[in-house]
Formats: structure tokens, C-alpha cells, sequence
């Protein structure tokens, strides 16, 4: 691999470790993770000392290509070097092990990273969650989310997700339907992996309209979108006859119904 000075031949600068880290970790982030490495040991020949954004980087890197042994490696060396690990190195060895399903060497790090007096973030907790899903202990799943707002760490978008999703896939809808409700009144904007976790729970549930009349009740317009995937739903599955009596049931809370949601009900009858 060509060096940096000789990229730079010509010009009037010279490399130093915000260039090494800018191409690092441009060539992590394509996954070129050997090329970073090459750099790296460049950057040791050329006497130019890593720091903390170039072992993050490296990290990451090989943590995205399922090479952990190598980025606790490169872990173990930054501590030698004396470079202090930040919430975003540990967070990213937390996800790597998490994706794995590898639960107890996550909380390891977590109590790592709190004994060097680095506090754990919303990206460090959602992580852990993300892998209790994985393995299909929701109930912990819940415990995190639960732990973190007592903590004062404000659960975001992709924590909701993934505890609606995790209720949704073992069809605890009630439970689903009031982290809903919560994640709406507390501002946060449902997104399409919202929609489609609570739909794909719905119709999978015995209690299909009363769960999603309870739903419409509890957030008004807010489960609008929802209640169009869900009637769509309810059509593709031939349930014709509740998906008109949703339709009735939308009006008479005063919500008006668009053309789609029409248009929706006409091909179901028509097919």
C-alpha cells in the first residue's frame, strides 16, 4: 500500500495523525480493515503516535467484520499505551460481543468501562438490548430499558424499536402497544420499523381488534398510519368484515379517513 507522504509527495505537508485517522477510518467504514491495519503500522514506523480516534476506528473495523479477537487485540494495546478508552470504544466492543449473542463478555466490558469511570450511554445500553433480543430474553431486555431511565439516560427511537419489536415476536402486544403509546407521548417520532413491528404483532394476536382499539384510544391521530397498515392487513388476510367495522369505528372516534384507506377497502372486496 502506497505511504501517506508519498500520496502527499509534492506538497507542502506533512502527515500527521488527523490525516492517518481521516484515511483509517474512511477505510474501516468500507470495511478495508487490513489497509487500515497497514496504516497503522505505518504510522508507528513514522514515529507519529496513534490515539484514541485511530484505535476507535481500528475497533470498529474489525468489530463490523466479525474479527473480535483482533479489535480486543488492538484494545489491549491502546491501554499499553496508555490512551484512555471512551465511551465510544467500549460501546463498540459492547455491540460487537452483542451481536454475537455474546451476553456475558458484553456486561464484562459494561463493568470494565464502569470501574475506569465511564459511564455507559443510550448507544452502550440499546446495544445490550439489541443482543437480549437476539437471544430471546426480552424479559432482560425489559430489565435494561426499565434500569436506564431510573439511571437518567433517556431511552431513544432505536430503544423503543427494539422493545416493541422483542414484544412483538413472542406476541406480548399489550406490552408492545404501551411502550407505544409511551415512546408517542414522550415525543418521540415512530418510525416505519415502528409500524411494521406492531402490525406483523397484531395480526398475529387473538385480540386484534380490541388491541388495536385500545391503541387507537391511547395515542387518537398519532396511530393513524398504523390503523391504514393494519386494515390493509386485515384485507390481504380476508378479514373483510373487521376491517370494515375498523373503518366504522375510526369515524365514529372523529377521525376521517383518507382516499388509500378507502381505496384499500374497495380492492379487498373487489378480490
Amino acid at each position: 500500500m502506497m505511504l501517506v507522504n508519498d500520496q502527499i509527495e509534492g506538497k507542502l505537508v506533512n502527515s500527521d495523525v488527523v490525516m492517518y485517522n481521516t484515511i483509517i477510518d474512511g477505510l474501516c467504514k468500507d470495511k478495508l480493515v487490513n489497509d487500515a491495519y497497514e496504516l497503522y503500522s505505518e504510522m508507528i514506523a513514522e514515529k507519529i503516535s496513534p490515539d484514541v480516534a485511530t484505535f476507535n476506528s481500528l475497533i470498529y473495523g474489525f468489530c463490523i467484520i466479525g474479527q473480535l479477537k483482533d479489535a480486543f487485540g488492538l484494545f489491549s494495546q491502546m491501554v499499553l499505551k496508555n490512551i484512555n478508552p471512551s465511551v465510544y470504544t467500549f460501546t463498540i466492543l459492547v455491540d460487537g460481543l452483542c451481536k454475537e449473542g455474546k451476553m456475558k463478555e458484553a456486561k464484562s466490558v459494561i463493568a470494565m468501562m464502569m470501574k475506569d469511570g465511564v459511564l455507559p450511554n443510550v448507544v452502550t445500553y440499546t446495544s445490550i438490548m439489541e443482543g437480549y433480543c437476539l437471544v430471546n430474553e426480552v424479559n432482560k431486555t425489559k430489565h435494561v430499558f426499565r434500569t436506564i431511565s431510573r439511571m437518567g439516560v433517556a431511552p431513544n427511537t432505536q430503544s423503543y424499536n427494539i422493545m416493541i419489536n422483542g414484544f412483538c415476536k413472542i406476541k406480548i402486544v399489550n406490552e408492545a402497544l404501551i411502550l407505544f403509546k409511551e415512546m408517542c407521548c414522550r415525543g418521540i417520532v415512530p418510525i416505519t420499523v415502528t409500524y411494521s413491528s406492531l402490525i406483523d404483532g397484531l395480526c398475529k394476536s387473538t385480540m386484534l381488534g380490541s388491541l388495536l382499539m385500545r391503541c387507537m384510544l391511547m395515542v387518537n391521530h398519532l396511530i393513524y398510519p398504523l390503523t391504514v397498515l393494519y386494515i390493509d392487513a386485515l384485507c390481504k388476510s380476508n378479514h373483510l368484515d373487521k376491517a370494515i367495522a375498523l373503518v366504522k369505528k375510526i369515524k365514529d372516534q372523529g377521525i376521517q379517513s383518507d382516499m388509500y384507506t378507502s381505496n384499500i377497502l374497495i380492492d379487498g372486496l373487489c378480490k
